[in-house]
């Protein structure tokens, strides 16, 4: 990847924080530590791995995402507005009563939602989706997010198992995984071993680094004959003063004082990266 590109994508994702901010700041709740750890890994989803068309977001030939962790839903949104899915003035509405971006994601009434938001039983409704799709000409990807914890509840296991039996080569399950925790290296092995064990392929890559992703994602494209898995670490917290700040007053909430300080320490990385 060439240096401008780079640059540029960090740009994006610099913003993409600050809308998440912005969101969560209005809204005076919601999630914050993980969203901001994860704007990268989907800046570079939606900017250089995902085949889609947000003016026909209902293609079928198109690539999917399916969003099964409920905190993840700031990050997405604000990507999916970046992107043209929807007006971006919707984010600012974002968990209003009637409103189209609620707290957890509604495939029904947001464009750029594939599925509903069911945690550790994604899975299932990806690896459906993913059987379903194959069989159209372009063989589009499913792409689910999942949070590394979830890997040894029995409904994951058993969709592990049945998705490798089936050669679902275009499901891809990107595993988010907390690099600040103590044991975190040793739960990744471990779980590695295990879907490599059923027939998986397995990645890790860092979730911060758009080198190291555009590195994995060729190489999983390169070893297309099973499903993938990618253990994505994420540094929650990591950079931001402001979190430890908010998480300390009122977890979950923020004031506009809190946002306005939040955006200030953002707007000056920003000006650090140009």
């Amino acid at each position: 990847m060439e240096e401008s590109r780079i640059k540029y994508l960090e740009v994006v994702a610099s913003e993409i924080r600050k809308d998440i901010v912005k969101m969560v700041g209005v809204a005076r709740s919601g999630p914050l530590d993980l969203p901001l750890a994860l704007s990268d890994l989907v800046v570079y989803l939606y900017w250089e791995e995902l085949v889609v068309l947000p003016a026909h977001s209902s293609r079928e030939d198109r690539d999917r995402l399916l969003v099964g962790v409920e905190d993840a839903a700031p990050a997405v949104y604000a990507v999916l507005a970046a992107r043209g899915f929807f007006d971006r003035e919707e984010l600012w509405h974002y968990r209003r009563l009637g409103a189209m971006l609620q707290s957890t994601p509604d495939y029904k009434r947001t464009p750029g939602i594939d599925a509903p938001c069911l945690n550790s039983g994604e899975i299932a409704i990806a690896s459906s989706l993913a059987q379903a799709v194959r069989k159209i000409d372009s063989k589009p990807r499913v792409f689910c997010l999942a949070l590394l914890s979830e890997c040894s509840e029995n409904n994951f296991i058993d969709e592990v198992k049945r998705s490798a039996s089936q050669n679902l080569s275009n499901l891809y399950l990107l595993l988010l995984c907390d690099a600040r925790a103590e044991d975190f290296s040793e739960t990744i092995v471990k779980r590695s071993n295990e879907l490599k064990a059923e027939g998986w392929n397995v990645f890790t890559a860092d979730g911060k680094d758009f080198v190291s992703m555009e590195n994995v994602f060729a190489s999983a494209e390169q070893n297309s004959e099973r499903p993938v898995a990618l253990f994505m670490l994420l540094y929650t917290a990591k950079g931001f003063s402001f979190i430890d700040a908010v998480q300390s007053k009122n977890p979950g909430s923020m004031s506009m004082g809190d946002m306005d300080q939040a955006l200030e320490e953002l707007e000056g990385n920003i000006n650090d990266q140009q």
